[in-house]
């Protein structure tokens, strides 16, 4: 993701949201900037990952401006060119 950003970072907001329960959000923010991730970190709770369906570690989701999930990848899946192409037509 850290070489797909800068080019839509414009255009797509980029957010982690962190599903566990016993990190502080300023830990999670020491830690993004540690791995120089250049995108906001937040928390997660057990209503939004039922809503948005994790059920898994490392969930990617694409949620489109009208609030629908257009893409989503579970662990190990979603290669760059792919993230590309769903940020291209997002923001087409």
């Amino acid at each position: 993701m850290k070489e797909i950003q800068p080019k839509f970072a414009e255009a797509v907001a980029f957010i982690a949201v962190d599903i566990g329960y016993s990190a502080k959000l300023a830990d999670l923010r020491t830690f993004a900037e540690e791995k120089d991730y250049p995108w906001a970190v937040g928390q997660g709770n057990v209503n939004m990952l039922k809503a948005f369906g994790v059920t898994i570690q490392s969930t990617k989701i694409a949620v489109d401006a009208d609030g629908i999930i257009v893409y989503r990848a579970g662990y190990g899946e979603g290669t760059s060119e792919e993230w590309a192409r769903v940020f291209s037509t997002m923001v087409d």
